[in-house]
């Protein structure tokens, strides 16, 4: 069953994010995964919380694949630049 891993977040240093956007890309491709969607919050539709102003949608073959994405040591480094290049909620879901 495919998983969706969602990701809403702000961009805090632009040159971080697009030297690692590549590798992002790379990594994830090789892991099994795809990007959906990644841009521009179009509009909130319920609830009080603003979100952060971009959003992005990955899709993965099973939960377990995008687990092992995440955790990978190919992801680490990478895991660890976003983080200063962006301020991001991230969660995954598994369809039925």
């Amino acid at each position: 069953m495919p998983a969706y891993v969602h990701i809403n977040l702000r961009i805090i240093d632009p040159a971080k994010q697009a030297a690692l956007a590549p590798r992002f890309q790379t990594a994830l491709q090789e892991a099994g995964g795809r990007i959906l969607y990644f841009g521009r919050v179009a509009q909130v539709l319920e609830g009080d919380n603003m979100p952060l102003p971009m959003a992005g949608v990955l899709e993965f073959p099973t939960l377990a694949q995008a687990l092992a994405f995440y955790e990978s040591e190919a992801y680490a480094p990478i895991k660890a630049e976003r983080r200063e290049a962006q301020q991001a909620t991230m969660f995954v879901v598994e369809t039925a």
